[in-house]
């Protein structure tokens, strides 16, 4: 049987370099036997985490009411996140950080997510500019008790479909149809 895998894309450009890296994982995924939700987290409305811990007294339900609330039940059936995303300033886009921030409320009550894995792509041609993103990815991946599936990078891709023909491609596809 299939693993439920959630694709968190966070940019705001939905036909962009890191949507076409989601695509290719996507249709790997998919080909293998997996069931793939995307979520637009970079168009979405999400406010960040307001620290007032309400979901510790209400079963992991968040008091803030905005898009959020359509994506804990898919973050508490998924078995693997897959972030797509484009570097912003060393760092994920706000967007999606305020995704990871609500997030929060699966401590209060957990999500099943077992593995998770990356889909990044960037404007500069030095690929030491992700190593911040990269660290907080790690980090987090090992705080959370996931297990990584792998990471993709890719630089030097802006322009929308910049990314066409790169080799990332096909390593997002490879990491979806290889998932086990």
């Amino acid at each position: 049987m299939g693993k439920k895998i959630l694709v968190v894309h966070g940019s705001p450009r939905l036909n962009g370099n890191s949507a076409m890296l989601a695509d290719e994982f996507t249709r790997g995924a998919e080909a293998a036997g997996h069931e793939v939700t995307r979520i637009e987290a970079g168009r979405a409305r999400i406010g960040g985490c307001l620290a007032c811990e309400y979901c510790f007294s209400h079963e992991g339900e968040c008091c803030q009411k905005d898009d959020m609330q359509d994506f804990y039940p898919l973050l508490r059936a998924a078995d693997v996140i897959v972030w797509a995303t484009p570097l912003y300033c060393y760092n994920y886009p706000a967007q999606l950080r305020a995704f990871q921030d609500r997030m929060f409320c699966g401590i209060a009550k957990p999500f099943g997510v077992k593995q998770t894995g990356l889909l990044l792509c960037f404007e500069d041609k030095d690929a030491a500019r992700a190593e911040p993103l990269l660290d907080v990815y790690r980090v987090n991946t090992a705080y959370c008790g996931q297990e990584s599936i792998g990471e993709v990078v890719v630089k030097a891709v802006y322009e929308e479909g910049a990314i066409a023909g790169n080799p990332g491609l096909q390593q997002a596809y490879d990491l979806g149809a290889g998932l086990a």
